[in-house]
């Protein structure tokens, strides 16, 4: 090994690896992998470290914030009745979080009604002097949060102490490994708790003096170790548990055997995750978490654009493949057009786009969403025949602000919502695009 060790790496190491310590071998036959394309042969080259190591360098991390990067004009905001919806959705009575209920779900909702808060804190929305909406969404997100805040489920979280985790205890009071979409096997952690620490981390900036908030820290602080912990010295929990940094991106499946290998179907809740675990740091002034959530984030967005959302430039994939826009389900060994739940392109779509965020533009491009839209997404019935009572449509016409703000606008006065979105967001995050 004196002239280096060969290796072969991904489409997205050869693009960020450092050449001081590695190298592209040039006229090598490459090799095919299961599906993620062509691997790169590699040469990572002699240092003076006992080991021989490639690293590889993000030279521009996601700038993404918690709140949208272009705020909605006040032009917009009067267009869109943007204030008087925000009012609608928080004055109107909030549905109580069932006990015995998903943490998916539950998180979603709780996610939802945080961010209202977070718009109800925003003066291009309610003015420079306005703290009325913002005082009654405080208490209700209080109120909302009291569950979590306590452990209060049916179904608790506990310690799992054979791979040392936090699991939701119903798959083992109903002796049924699929409840909760797994989570007691440790399926969609990073989905799940992710919305709980995005939560937790918009109450830290829109309600500070929340009675219990260092508890909620806590509680956020464990769901972090479970999925992402970086501390090697931490025999709590294992590292980086759903997180690949050879493949830049988390998989969905847990502990259970599959047989074309582990999976990964929303990208979008895999972003939100990494986004929600920045979001924390940021707010609780840990800037060790916050640096560590940014840099997954970053790299989780270089893999999604490289292998997951497919533009006319991608090369991984052959071409009946790339038509598509979107995998559907992103096994080791085989890409699935399809979801787990439904076989509608628009939930194959859709639940790439969940949930709508801050974080949402820097992912998905305006050059991938406008050919999803024209290839794919405009000539689905839904969208041909206008069927405004699917909820799917709240998500594909946000989506669609990116590329068409002002018929985004319209048509999100009238749709259906999805159950993780409120008409005051989504017009929110519309009136935030401009093109």
């Amino acid at each position: 090994c004196t002239a280096g060790l060969l290796h072969f790496g991904l489409a997205h190491h050869a693009e960020t690896v450092d050449t001081k310590t590695a190298a592209v071998v040039s006229g090598m036959s490459h090799l095919e992998s299961t599906t993620r394309g062509a691997m790169v042969p590699l040469v990572a080259l002699p240092s003076s470290s006992s080991f021989i190591q490639w690293k590889l360098l993000e030279p521009t991390l996601v700038p993404a914030g918690m709140f949208p990067r272009q705020r909605p004009s006040a032009d917009r905001v009067v267009k869109t009745n943007l204030l008087k919806h925000l009012t609608t959705d928080i004055n109107t009575p909030w549905p109580s979080l069932p006990l015995d209920g998903s943490y998916y779900f539950n998180g979603k909702t709780a996610q939802k009604y945080a961010s209202l808060c977070l718009m109800a804190s925003d003066p291009a929305i309610v003015g420079l002097n306005n703290t009325s909406l913002l005082e009654t969404c405080r208490t209700k997100l209080e109120t909302l949060l009291q569950p979590f805040l306590h452990n209060k489920w049916r179904h608790k979280l506990v310690y799992d102490t054979v791979y040392k985790g936090i699991v939701s205890s119903e798959g083992f009071d109903k002796k049924d490994m699929n409840a909760d979409f797994g989570n007691t096997m440790y399926n969609d952690h990073h989905y799940h708790f992710g919305y709980w620490i995005a939560a937790t981390a918009i109450t830290n900036v829109v309600h500070p003096t929340m009675p219990g908030l260092a508890s909620l820290n806590a509680r956020a602080s464990f769901l972090i170790r479970d999925v992402a912990n970086d501390n090697a010295l931490d025999a709590a929990f294992p590292r980086f548990r759903m997180f690949d940094w050879f493949r830049g991106h988390s998989y969905s499946h847990g502990v259970t055997a599959l047989g074309d290998g582990k999976d990964q179907e929303s990208t979008s809740e895999d972003i939100n995750f990494h986004y929600g675990v920045m979001l924390f740091g940021q707010a609780t002034g840990q800037p060790a978490i916050e640096r560590l959530g940014r840099l997954m984030l970053t790299l989780n967005t270089r893999s999604i654009q490289t292998y997951f959302l497919m533009d006319s430039a991608n090369r991984i994939h052959p071409p009946t493949i790339r038509a598509n826009k979107v995998p559907g389900i992103y096994f080791d060994n085989k890409i699935d057009y399809a979801t787990w739940f439904s076989a509608e392109r628009y939930c194959i779509h859709g639940i790439q786009m969940i949930p709508v965020s801050p974080v949402t533009e820097y992912v998905r491009t305006t050059r991938f969403v406008d050919e999803e839209w024209t290839d794919v997404i405009s000539t689905l019935a839904v969208v041909k025949q206008n069927l405004v009572a699917n909820p799917w449509m709240s998500l594909l016409y946000t989506n669609y602000a990116a590329i068409n703000p002002d018929v985004a606008m319209t048509k999100l006065q009238q749709v259906a919502l999805d159950d993780g979105l409120t008409r005051s967001w989504a017009l929110y995050m519309a009136a935030s695009r401009y093109v």
